[in-house]
């Protein structure tokens, strides 16, 4: 089968241990985050109960607030470490420039910067005074929203059921503390709050809008960014003189006369290449290139760490890095393709 030959083909480009912890972590910041601005609400609304009083919640507030802290400098030293999306201090400084699916890593790193000013604040408090404190600590609010978005673009596990579960309890958990917080107050604040609501509908309907079109959608991981993983080539392909190497980026078709995959040339030549899995006869996945609409050539293809075939006199190096139904990879050519 073709997922069979592709897992061969990615096997020496595997993500290490700390892929899986940062998604991890990054999932169990989000999950923190959002009891803490649902606890944060809840101080707000001064919930207390006999064998709760507000300085329970205060102090569970806090306490999440540390946590969901410790998480995300966890989060961000295993991303740094991980090799696989090679993203660099810079990037997790820097919210705009990264080669990894900048716009919703920026995101995060805004977020991450946003909560690192809150706990720098709360350290500092008796310095900075409480109305300095209290506007600074709102960024904890506003940096949630961010987050939800930045796991949404960057996960690797968004389309998953069980994630889509996890993203929906925490949107539902922060919406409904914040409809309470919204229907209690003064008179003199109704229209503030009425606008509040207003806007807080709005987002809510942006926001899932774009996560239903966007990354709950197949080839997400290709629109949002996602970098080349080249595998390592063997010393034995020496390009000629006329050669090029070219990213690629498709999807996997799961069709009657089975699964396909599909990818196009990004650099606007006119290049197409499918890989489907070998039939009763084949024993190795067949590949066939085309230019605009021509077929150049269909051969079956080695399978190692990257695949091979051989059009005429031309050598074709394709490495291939998936990412759910989502795929990218890098041509490359010994020679001219006619």
């Amino acid at each position: 089968m073709l997922a069979a030959s592709v897992t061969t083909v990615m096997a020496g480009s595997s993500p290490s241990w700390l892929w899986y912890a940062t998604r991890g972590l990054g999932m169990s910041t989000l999950i923190i985050l959002t009891a803490t601005v649902v606890v944060g609400i809840g101080a707000a609304l001064r919930w207390e109960t006999r064998r709760s009083p507000r300085f329970v919640t205060a102090d569970l507030h806090r306490n999440l607030s540390l946590l969901a802290v410790v998480l995300l400098a966890l989060h961000i030293t295993t991303t740094l470490l991980d090799p696989f999306a090679q993203i660099s201090v810079r990037d997790a400084v820097i919210p705009t420039g990264a080669a990894y699916r900048p716009v919703w890593l920026g995101l995060g790193v805004v977020a991450a910067e946003m909560l690192i000013a809150v706990a720098a604040s709360s350290l500092l408090r008796s310095r900075v005074g409480p109305r300095t404190w209290r506007v600074i600590h709102w960024l904890a609010y506003a940096s949630w929203p961010l987050a939800v978005v930045h796991g949404l673009g960057t996960g690797s596990d968004s389309q998953a059921a069980w994630m889509v579960g996890i993203d929906a309890a925490c949107v539902t958990a922060v919406t409904v503390a914040v409809a309470r917080r919204l229907l209690h107050g003064r008179l003199s604040s109704l229209p503030i709050r009425v606008v509040g609501a207003a806007a807080a509908v709005a987002s809510l309907a942006l926001a899932s809008s774009w996560a239903v079109a966007g990354p709950l959608q197949p080839g997400w991981s290709v629109r949002a960014g996602t970098p080349v993983v080249v595998a390592s080539k063997p010393t034995t392909v020496h390009p000629r003189p006329g050669g090029f190497s070219h990213p690629l980026a498709g999807v996997i078709v799961r069709a009657s006369s089975g699964t396909q995959l599909s990818m196009r040339d990004m650099v606007d030549t006119g290049l197409t290449l499918s890989l489907r899995s070998p039939t009763s006869t084949e024993t190795l996945p067949v590949l066939a290139l085309a230019r605009d609409g021509r077929p150049i050539c269909t051969v079956p293809a080695t399978a190692g760490t990257v695949l091979y075939a051989v059009c005429g006199e031309v050598r074709l190096t394709i490495a291939l890095y998936l990412s759910g139904s989502s795929v990218r990879g890098l041509l490359t050519t010994s020679g001219p393709l006619g």
